[in-house]
């Protein structure tokens, strides 16, 4: 009988650790779960004009300082590549050049969570 309850109570306490575990999990910094597959996102934002003598030097220019934009946001923010609604504008700049202005929502990479910890738009 003493075998048996020890038994029953080690499963039991098996099964309290093991939900606990698996409760706990999805707040572990860092870890990636379905509740935080979407990605958070800020509001539109532009670049200023940025020139270049061609139009990928101008196209890079604008995007580089969307990136200083988008970064006031907050760490994670900065990165053009996972921004959503991007558009990068040119025309023909005086002397040659080429004018481009870069503009989309600057979002954190996937998985991630704002410094606050607030929601900024989905």
């Amino acid at each position: 009988m003493r075998f048996m309850v020890t038994f029953t109570r080690s499963i039991v306490a098996t099964v309290v650790l093991t939900a606990l575990a698996v409760s706990v999990a999805p707040i572990v910094p860092g870890m990636t779960t379905s509740a935080f597959a979407e990605k958070f996102c800020g509001p539109d934002t532009q670049s200023g004009e940025a020139s270049g003598k061609t139009e990928t030097e101008a196209t890079d220019a604008a995007t580089a300082w969307w990136s200083s934009r988008a970064g006031s946001l907050g760490k994670g923010y900065e990165f053009w590549d996972e921004a959503k609604d991007k558009n990068v504008s040119c025309h023909p700049g005086p002397f040659g050049t080429v004018k481009c202005k870069a503009s989309g929502k600057p979002c954190l990479r996937e998985g991630l969570l704002p410094d606050d910890g607030k929601r900024q738009d989905l």
